[in-house]
């Protein structure tokens, strides 16, 4: 998924800014990595992080979809629409970078302490958590944060009234929100999959604790 969204921005002048952020992403990831090995101590052991007593109540959890599926919605489409707010400022660009380092941050915490705690068996806990929603997920994220960069900086950087005069500024904003919009869909069908297909495949991974 990630190598079609490479693929979608190549030879474009968005992948640069595409490689960018997935560097971010990556940095968070093993920034995350590293910080839960040097501070297992404190932010494992002494929180109960992903501990038995943690996660034993949710092997018997039944879902309410009706609720669950609103509030996921709220989350992810909430954070899009943040980002896509920001972009329209200067803070655009430098919103979408945070985010990517927060992802990657919260993922590597999330899948270092697994390991940590559970060994191997950490492996499977990671892959319920986070798949199959998360195949969808980041890429959709990284291409709007690389919309959001790229409409901060045509209305801030690049005096972009001046560059893209008349119809054209239009259609520069117009094919801007386009692609906004089909990332927040791609976003919404990854909620969907949260909801509905992650919480049967966690149930059945988490017997294994």
């Amino acid at each position: 998924m990630i190598g079609s969204v490479f693929h979608y921005f190549h030879g474009t002048e968005d992948a640069e800014q595409m490689a960018k952020l997935f560097y971010t992403l990556f940095f968070g990831f093993f920034a995350g990595i590293l910080g839960m090995v040097i501070k297992q101590e404190s932010l494992l052991y002494n929180t109960g992080f992903l501990d038995s007593y943690t996660l034993s109540p949710i092997k018997y959890l039944e879902p309410d979809i009706g609720k669950l599926l609103p509030t996921i919605l709220m989350q992810r489409l909430g954070t899009a629409m943040l980002l896509i707010v920001l972009s329209t400022t200067y803070l655009g660009g430098v919103a979408a970078y945070l985010y990517q380092i927060w992802s990657g941050l919260a993922i590597g915490i999330f899948t270092s302490g697994s390991m940590i705690r559970y060994g191997t068996k950490g492996l499977a806990l990671i892959a319920g958590s986070l798949l199959p929603q998360q195949l969808i997920l980041l890429p959709a994220y990284l291409v709007l944060s690389v919309e959001c960069c790229e409409l901060c900086k045509a209305m801030y950087f690049r005096r972009i009234s001046g560059e893209f005069p008349g119809r054209d500024r239009g259609r520069v904003f117009l094919k801007k929100g386009l692609r906004m919009l089909f990332c927040m869909m791609i976003i919404a069908a990854g909620c969907f999959v949260e909801a509905y297909m992650n919480p049967p495949i966690l149930k059945v991974i988490l017997k294994l604790f």
